[in-house]
């Protein structure tokens, strides 16, 4: 039974015993134990005992109190230990406070932190935005370049055609006016009008030959046709009716495609002027007297000297010419060498002792080992193996570009087609010198010479 139902009945049966006449004093289950009257106002305790609510407040006010005890023969009724129990609460309400004090402390902390990580946000946000809108106004500028740049070449391209093609649709004209006149007459008219015939880029000419019978003639100018001694000869021979074996350029299906390699190649910058540096190169490198050819010789090398600038370990050389600013490309002809490393090298990077070839060691080289397997030297442990086409590259071009942080390499063995191998995109931190890594001649195996191609296309 619940404490409430138990008062409710003890309610009703005081209720019955005034009325009946049974209430007395005497009847202990419906009284008081402080003060021995009925119950008024009845409150049940925990421990189970029943008080007047009065009472209850009275006794549990009092001042040290360690129970409730009986008004007559003062006999302990209920330990409850109120005034410790109350106490322990008061305890256990004040370690609460702490707890809510220390919690809205760290809430104010989390507040905090999370206000200045928005902060933080918001300023990495502002200054990506900023850069966001740099890029794209550096993009557009450079878009805008390209643009003007293949518009030049594509319309050259196509002044050059249009020329060519007035000059067939004359030569033309002309053979149509005298293809009804004598065979003498047609040959002048026909060696006059190819002699002004030039090349056109890109197309073939056959030699501007006609076969007549069995007779070959060699068209070398109208002073030779209008010769007397060589008319006489056209006319002795007597030859049957001619065959004019004429053969005109054909503009091939892949014409678009040649000439947007032949566009690519002309944005290129011109070829830069370099040449090695004697200075600079190991003892065992022999330098051409122009500059533009090294090779690694057999014979046995006297120790490298003193000088900063000379390499000691590596077999490596540098170019007399400091590259600091703008934009530079230029080719190196490597041949079937099976071993080699080009790049740029910063200028205040040692030359002394064995190359660590990393860009924080201030070297951005790509190479060739064994013949086979291109390596870009990349910040790695070991340099990164590219997609090595099925014939290694025979001239390398390297297009550097100081403004815009790019240091590319391109196969360059076809001059009208560059195919990009690697590139490095980071800012050089200064002044670089082109570098060439020969490579020890390993016996014999890997002597074939680095050749520097100059603006002439003349290897030296």
């Amino acid at each position: 039974m619940s404490p409430t139902t138990l008062l409710l009945a003890c309610s009703w049966l005081v209720l019955l015993g005034i009325f009946f006449g049974l209430s007395s004093p005497s009847r202990p289950e419906l009284s008081c134990p402080l003060c021995l009257q009925l119950f008024d106002a009845p409150v049940t305790a925990e421990c189970g005992h029943s008080f007047c609510r009065a009472c209850l407040i009275r006794v549990a006010g009092e001042p040290a109190a360690d129970g409730i005890y009986c008004e007559q023969d003062r006999t302990l009724v209920c330990g409850t230990q109120l005034p410790q129990q109350k106490m322990q609460l008061q305890e256990a309400c004040v370690r609460k406070e702490r707890s809510v004090a220390v919690l809205e402390h760290q809430l104010v902390e989390v507040e905090e932190t999370v206000r200045l990580f928005r902060g933080a946000v918001g300023e990495q946000l502002g200054k990506m935005r900023m850069f966001l809108a740099a890029l794209e106004s550096s993009l557009d500028r450079e878009a805008e370049r390209v643009r003007g740049d293949a518009g030049v070449a594509l319309r050259r391209e196509l002044s050059s055609l249009n020329s060519y093609l007035e000059q067939l649709r004359q030569m033309e004209k002309v053979l149509e006016e005298v293809a009804d006149k004598p065979q003498t007459e047609f040959l002048m008219k026909y060696c006059l009008v190819t002699s002004s015939l030039g090349p056109y880029p890109g197309l073939v000419l056959v030699p501007r030959r006609l076969r007549c019978g069995d007779l070959t003639y060699w068209c070398q100018g109208t002073s030779d046709v209008t010769s007397p001694q060589w008319l006489q000869q056209i006319l002795s021979e007597s030859p049957p009716p001619a065959r004019l074996d004429i053969q005109l350029p054909v503009i091939s299906d892949d014409f678009k495609f040649q000439v947007w390699r032949k566009m690519f190649r002309a944005l290129m910058p011109e070829l830069e002027e370099l040449t090695f540096d004697p200075s600079s190169a190991h003892p065992s490198l022999v330098v051409s007297s122009s500059g533009r050819r090294v090779e690694c010789s057999e014979q046995k090398a006297p120790p490298a000297g003193e000088d900063a600038r000379q390499f000691d370990k590596a077999v490596a050389v540098v170019t007399q010419q400091q590259l600091s600013q703008g934009e530079h490309y230029w080719e190196v002809e490597v041949g079937d060498k099976p071993r080699w490393a080009l790049g740029v090298m910063a200028a205040d990077a040692s030359r002394r002792g064995r190359l660590h070839a990393v860009p924080s060691q201030g070297l951005w080289l790509l190479g060739l080992r064994d013949g086979k397997i291109l390596e870009a030297h990349v910040e790695a442990k070991e340099p990164r193996a590219l997609s090595t086409p099925e014939r290694p590259p025979a001239r390398i071009g390297l297009y550097l570009s100081f403004a815009d942080g790019v240091l590319a390499f391109y196969d360059a063995s076809n001059p009208d087609a560059l195919t990009p191998l690697f590139s490095f995109h980071e800012r050089l931190p200064g002044p670089v010198y082109p570098i060439f890594d020969v490579c020890w001649h390993d016996k014999g195996k890997n002597v074939q010479p680095l050749l520097l191609v100059g603006p002439d296309s003349e290897q030296a």
